[in-house]
């Protein structure tokens, strides 16, 4: 079997990178019509992660990094065929979304799609007065001078 030539590996080389580069703009035209209809990317009934997303954000990191995917994923705390399912926009357990997450230092909230139709998230009204961990209730001779608080 002869090498192949030369100029025809540089010509498949240069479209590798152009449908690299196109794949990469769709991907992000996608994830900003998405974001100005305030429509999860995926329609469903059930709630899941923008695992596409989470992927574009990851793909460089495990680049930069230089070492094989399975090591990165035994350092993470997940499998190979887990993060080649991230890279490829495939669904995984939200756990292992967590610690994909959490090594790459990235807020696995934000990846967060609601189900179609699901109630807005509820707020936690605000505490008044001071933090409850710093109050102090009794007397003691390193605080002569305060006074008692109580919880009523």
């Amino acid at each position: 079997m002869t090498a192949p030539d030369p100029s025809i590996t540089r010509a498949m080389n240069r479209l590798r990178k152009a449908l690299e580069k196109r794949m990469r703009m769709d991907d992000r035209a996608e994830e900003l019509r998405a974001r100005e209809t305030k429509r999860p990317i995926r329609r469903g009934t059930l709630a899941a992660y923008d695992t596409a997303a989470l992927g574009r954000k990851l793909r460089p990191m495990l680049e930069y990094d230089g070492r094989g995917w399975r090591a990165l994923a035994e350092e993470i705390g997940v499998t190979s065929p887990d993060l080649s399912r991230i890279m490829a926009g495939q669904d995984v357990a939200a756990q292992k979304v967590f610690a994909i997450c959490d090594w790459a230092g990235l807020d696995a909230r934000s990846f967060y799609r609601p189900a179609l139709d699901a109630p807005t998230p509820r707020k936690h009204p605000r505490r008044s007065g001071p933090p409850r961990g710093r109050v102090f209730h009794g007397k003691s001779t390193e605080t002569v001078g305060t006074t008692k608080c109580s919880l009523d």
